[in-house]
């Protein structure tokens, strides 16, 4: 293949790939198990990354980028590359368009992501407790990869897909391109771990039924943060919490007018006031005080972590938590 068969070449993969994955997600998620064991993490889409970047050195042209982008990292890459590629990265000049942008934190990232597979041992430990914790769990292989900044982790059919370009804010990595989002969500590898049980709740979690309501996503993210925190000792959105702690009763008031309608705008995956400090993704925290307050009432705590991951009905299970009679008390 050339250069010149570019276009139709990008064209082929990215059908080729769409027909792939829309046939997994209508078939039984095959590559999950019940064996926390039998889980493989994957991190060579990194290494494929960086000798990838090494490669665009030496490009003379837009075109010769796309074209080594497309051919050592997109169609070279693994089986949750092309799954991230299609979730969240987009096409190769899109992602040139971002490593560009912030050419020196990529550039950086051979150093802060160094080692990056010794967090392998905490994650077994993790998934054997969750299995301990629910016996009826089911685990998936984790991917690791590099994408564009927009994603610091996903799901697909039967996969964790996890943007380790997330994790890459060491104490020596270059700050300064980046916007007011990025400073705030981005983190080093410390937390990998509660990224990662975060997504694997994801995947333990029943399916959404009717129609997603704030309340509904609210108490799906927050109890897999919360879940998470059991297995690993931290959650994903601790910067949330030191925010929001203080001001429950308040913010309760709020969440409480506005929870059965599906706008999530304000409380989820965006909703920041820098004006006034206000975080973003505070629906993550509301819902995290609400599985935490089931669990914390209930004698069976197996028991408990089964009724959070097997919601349907979300608005019974926020009156069986009890949570709005201890906003009360306090």
């Amino acid at each position: 293949m050339t250069r010149a068969s570019l276009p139709l070449l990008t064209l082929l993969f990215r059908q080729a790939v769409l027909v792939i994955v829309a046939v997994m997600t209508t078939l039984p998620a095959f590559a999950q198990s019940p064996r926390p064991e039998d889980a493989r993490i994957v991190t060579g889409d990194i290494e494929r990354f960086f000798a990838m970047a090494l490669e665009l050195e030496a490009a003379e042209s837009e075109r010769d980028s796309a074209w080594i982008v497309l051919k050592s990292y997109y169609l070279a890459g693994t089986p949750g590359l092309h799954d991230f590629i299609l979730a969240r990265i987009g096409s190769e000049f899109q992602l040139l368009a971002k490593m560009r942008s912030r050419s020196a934190y990529y550039a950086h990232l051979p150093e802060s992501l160094e080692g990056i597979e010794e967090v392998e041992p905490e994650l077994r430990a993790a998934f054997e407790r969750f299995e301990e914790l629910y016996p009826d769990a089911v685990f998936a292989d984790v991917y690791f990869v590099i994408g564009r900044m927009n994603s610091g982790g996903t799901t697909s059919a039967d996969k964790l897909l996890i943007g380790a370009e997330m994790y890459g804010l060491d104490a020596d990595a270059p700050t300064h391109e980046l916007n007011d989002w990025e400073r705030a969500v981005l983190r080093d590898q410390e937390i990998l771990p509660a990224i990662v049980v975060h997504e694997l709740i994801h995947v333990n979690q029943a399916p959404m039924q009717g129609p997603i309501t704030l309340l509904a996503a609210s108490i799906r993210e927050g109890s897999a943060d919360f879940l998470g925190e059991l297995l690993v000792g931290r959650n994903i959105n601790e910067h949330i919490h030191e925010w929001a702690n203080p001001r429950e009763a308040e913010l309760w008031g709020e969440f409480r007018e506005v929870m059965h309608g599906t706008d999530l705008s304000a409380w989820l995956y965006g909703g920041a006031d820098p004006a006034v400090g206000r975080p973003a993704d505070l629906g993550y925290w509301m819902g995290y005080r609400i599985a935490k307050a089931h669990y914390d009432r209930a004698e069976d705590k197996r028991q408990a972590v089964a009724d959070i991951l097997q919601i349907t009905d979300f608005e019974s299970f926020l009156e069986r938590s009890g949570y709005a009679e201890t906003v009360s008390r306090d």
